[in-house]
């Protein structure tokens, strides 16, 4: 069976999670594409040299966006360990991000939105690592400069500059102001620096039409394309039952724990706020709405009482990602 696999601790299951990335890479590779963006999408400040560099390649934008999958998966498995917040020893959180990410055949070739979740993961390990510390200044500043550098790569990752305050407030009830005022001029702090930049080159304009693109334009992934709406559905209701669940477990989890899923659950919000009413938000958001849900269904998946229903989700999970790399 697949979950008491992937539950097992076995060697071969942290090869098992690059294997089913290349597979589900196949396709992309036989049949390369490049991501089809829109105006100014592939025009952020940082993202720019990238897109110079792999925007006329379409097998290195594939490959690039595998190795970002794969490595992604890694650092989401590594939260996992270092803060303990799933108490079993298991890659199910890795394999569920690919499997998330990987149900959109267009998010297989490059993308912005891979860099800011680097970004994200990084400021939710330094924001994470405050929680036993007495002083935390360099963990607020630190995580205002990582998730601006993200946002230089995709916009809407400015979005979740509130998660920088939510996040120090849950895990730190009482936080000085100074958290506020440092992790708010690590914010501002890359972005000051890259319009003084465009200022000095007098791109300014070019640098406005680019923001103003990534706020206007409208994107319609799920119009007219039913596999992709079952497949958004079936995640949904994963979602709600691992809500339900992990509700139900919430006074015998460990304080740290319930802090811990707090802060993923803004981190969904943000996420799922601006796919729904943000005109310029697309199919990417998938790759940043994955990262709580990898750590919400896989406590689902391991701790429900009946496995055999863990088994029957997972693989139809795995089916459908599978089917939808030839009918999505």
């Amino acid at each position: 069976m697949l979950l008491i696999a992937l539950k097992s601790n076995s060697t071969y299951n942290f090869l098992l999670v690059p294997l089913l990335a290349i597979a589900l890479w196949i396709k992309s590779f036989l049949q390369p594409a490049l991501y089809p963006f829109y105006t100014g999408e592939n025009a952020m400040i940082l993202y720019q040299p990238v897109n110079a560099l792999l925007g006329k390649s379409p097998f290195a934008s594939h490959l690039v966006a595998l190795i970002f999958t794969i490595v992604l998966s890694i650092l989401i498995l590594r939260i996992k360990v270092q803060y303990s917040f799933i108490r079993v020893r298991t890659v199910l959180p890795s394999f569920l991000f690919i499997l998330i990410t990987c149900g959109l055949h267009d998010l297989q070739a490059i993308h912005p939105v891979y860099f800011a979740a680097l970004f994200l993961i990084l400021t939710i390990d330094r924001i994470f690592s405050a929680y036993e510390k007495d002083k935390i200044h360099s963990n607020a500043f630190d995580s205002g400069i990582l998730l601006s550098i993200g946002s230089l790569f995709y916009f809407n990752l400015v979005f979740f500059f509130p998660f920088l305050w939510i996040g120090f407030i849950i895990l730190k009830p009482k936080v000085n102001w100074r958290e506020y005022i440092l992790s708010t001029l690590g914010f501002l702090f890359p972005w000051l620096a890259a319009s003084a930049w465009y200022a000095a080159t007098g791109q300014t304009t070019e640098l406005l039409d680019v923001i103003k693109s990534n706020l206007s334009s409208h994107q319609f992934f799920l119009k007219d394309n039913l596999p992709v709406q079952i497949y958004m559905g079936y995640l949904g209701l994963l979602t709600f039952m691992a809500s339900i669940l992990i509700l139900s477990q919430y006074d015998g989890k460990k304080i740290s724990t319930r802090k811990y899923f707090k802060a993923f659950f803004w981190i969904f919000l943000i996420a799922f706020v601006l796919m729904v009413a943000s005109p310029a938000v697309s199919q990417e958001i998938i790759v940043l709405l994955a990262i709580p849900l990898t750590y919400l269904i896989s406590n689902y998946l391991i701790f429900m009482k009946h496995q055999i229903w863990g088994e029957v989700f997972l693989f139809l999970l795995t089916a459908g990602v599978v089917a939808l790399q030839f009918f999505g």
